[in-house]
């Protein structure tokens, strides 16, 4: 294709100052020719237009217009738009004019316009290898981003800026020759498709998803689909969207309700189709591992919805409004309704296999994790939540009354929290030992705890329900205490002279008690550190000082200070304190051991 700024023939030249009353002007207009290539915005000066040319001389002037339009319009050969665009403004000037000139004129124009619907055409298209070829060197100026860019570039398909000036003074002729609606549907046609390649190239999605498909989609795939929906939708709306509604206003500038309906037949159907797949998720089955994904397209649209409105005007503005809000809505009711399914599959779960030691279980981990994650989307959930009040009543009553933990959001985490619990008491009853049941309930309440306080959840529970349930995990470890140890430290008991068992006796079962103790205990498992170590203090604080106490009173309960009778007591002693403290070291490793 031959460049714009080819030069006109000489002849060409000589012709056109030959039959212009004003040289200089005429000059200038012929040497625009040899600019950079850019077709010219405006006609020619009014006065000039209107009378000067126009005056003895004005058949024989526009007779060269109709001549340049005539041999362009009969030639394939690459020739150029400047003096072809002028030709269109004689011709549009003359058809203004009275008597049979305008008359002649009025029919050049009309045949300029396939001319220009091509060349308008060649200038809007994309450069994608589908689009076709035109003969006019500056279709190659057309540039889409997504030939070019990494793929991770939101991709536009805006024109460069020389083909963009270049089709707003091809425009300019056509709207000014009342040619507007042709125009229109040219931009319509081939804008559109533009767009669609580029919400196809951020999708992912060569043509647009149905509803069924969605709905039968398994997750993996729908996973990668609405993660990309949440990308793509920003990058139409700020890049692709507003690049378009740019380009519009100022191709339409002199008929702007003509550009607002252009613009909204062209992003009709990019915007529908993203609000389609929105709406088919929301339709889809609920799932809680959907929830994220679906809270994230949900804060997308939110996000940009007064931006998307923004750009349309009048009654599409009002039904794209509209259509966003629904959409918007329906997310958050599956929000909801997946966030009540979540807490009713908490309160439902019903295995009867107790975690091995007293271990975390599994559910306690999974629900801190989903709420830690839930407590990042605070705001979207204090927006979609806010008519579930029935739902999320709070659990427990809330001294805090204010902030965070009075919104939505946190009546929900508490709710949450407060099934959990619930839950975890029925769990613990699937252990006989009742200490160990108590190990279980602190195991759990322990990590739920310092999860809270590690994550945005503390802010929804608020530091009151914190150190309610740190006051609930040392009644867990007294009650630990009680019931594993009361046993074994009344073996050690001073009975006052009393008569009752002997120190042999007492030994015995202090003996027997404490490596069945060992046996079990050391099997079963306190994950945190700290609290390990907390609780074998505990214990140690109770044992060693009543052990103590019982090496120190043997040859007083044996009724005889006789050296045989000290030795045959001391027999029945097997551990030292030492001892003692040694193997406390393995209690609660989750490793069953036994006194060697």
């Amino acid at each position: 294709m031959a460049s714009t700024t080819a030069s006109s023939p000489p002849t060409d030249i000589a012709k056109r100052m030959a039959v212009s009353k004003n040289a200089a002007d005429d000059m200038m207009r012929v040497l625009s020719i040899y600019d950079t290539g850019v077709l010219p915005m405006s006609p020619p000066a009014a006065g000039e237009a209107a009378g000067e040319a126009y005056g003895s001389d004005e058949e024989e002037a526009f007779a060269a217009a109709e001549d340049v339009i005539r041999r362009c319009n009969s030639s394939s050969s690459s020739s150029g738009m400047t003096d072809y665009l002028y030709a269109v403004d004689d011709a549009i000037a003359a058809a203004a004019l009275q008597g049979g000139l305008a008359s002649r004129a009025a029919e050049a124009v009309q045949a300029a316009m396939p001319r220009l619907e091509e060349e308008a055409r060649a200038l809007l298209s994309s450069s994608s290898s589908s689009a076709r070829r035109h003969s006019f060197s500056y279709s190659d100026d057309l540039v889409v981003d997504d030939a070019t860019s990494p793929p991770d570039a939101s991709p536009s398909p805006r024109l460069s800026p020389r083909a963009a000036a270049s089709v707003l003074g091809v425009a300019d002729r056509m709207l000014r020759a009342g040619y507007g609606p042709e125009l229109a549907q040219v931009y319509v046609a081939v804008r559109r498709d533009a767009l669609a390649e580029a919400v196809a190239h951020l999708t992912g999605a060569a043509e647009p998803v149905a509803i069924e498909e969605v709905l039968r989609m398994d997750w993996p795939a729908l996973d990668q689909k609405m993660r990309r929906w949440n990308h793509a939708v920003r990058a139409v709306v700020r890049t692709v969207l507003a690049g378009e509604r740019q380009l519009c206003d100022e191709v339409f500038a002199s008929d702007e309700e003509l550009g607002h309906e252009c613009f909204a037949d062209v992003a009709r159907g990019c915007v529908l189709q993203l609000l389609g797949f929105a709406d088919a998720v929301a339709m889809s089955a609920r799932a809680t591992e959907k929830l994220f994904r679906t809270i994230g397209m949900h804060e997308a649209l939110a996000d940009v919805a007064p931006e998307l409105v923004a750009l349309f005007y009048g009654d599409a503005r009002d039904h794209f409004a509209a259509e966003v809000s629904a959409v918007s809505a329906r997310l958050g009711c599956t929000v909801r309704r997946t966030i009540e399914e979540f807490g009713a599959v908490i309160q439902g779960e019903s295995s009867r296999r107790p975690v091995h030691g007293g271990e975390i279980h599994p559910m306690t981990r999974y629900v801190l994790n989903y709420c830690g994650l839930l407590a990042d989307c605070r705001g979207t959930l204090d927006i979609v939540l806010v008519d579930a009040i029935d739902s999320f009543d709070g659990g427990e009553a809330d001294n805090d009354g204010a902030g965070a933990t009075s919104m939505p959001s946190g009546r929900c985490m508490r709710e949450l929290m407060t099934r959990l619990l619930r839950k975890m008491d029925e769990k613990s009853c699937l252990y006989d030992d009742a200490g160990l049941k108590h190990i279980f309930l602190m195991n759990n309440l322990y990590y739920i705890v310092q999860k809270v306080m590690d994550s945005p959840v503390r802010e929804l529970l608020g530091d009151d329900w914190i150190r309610r349930h740190r006051g609930q995990i040392r009644q867990y470890e007294t009650g630990y205490l009680r019931a594993s140890w009361i046993a074994v430290l009344s073996c050690l008991r001073d009975d006052g002279g009393a008569a009752g068992p002997t120190v042999k006796d007492k030994a015995r079962s202090f003996n027997a008690a404490f490596e069945e103790l060992y046996r079990n205990q050391t099997s079963w498992k306190v994950i945190d550190p700290q609290l390990r170590e907390e609780l074998r203090i505990a214990v140690s604080e109770r044992l060693i000082p009543a052990y103590r106490s019982f090496l120190a009173r043997p040859r007083t309960q044996t009724g005889s200070s006789s050296g045989s009778s000290r030795h045959s007591a001391s027999r029945y002693i097997k551990y030292s304190l030492e001892d003692l403290e040694n193997y406390m070291l393995d209690f609660f490793e989750g490793v069953q051991k036994f006194v060697k």
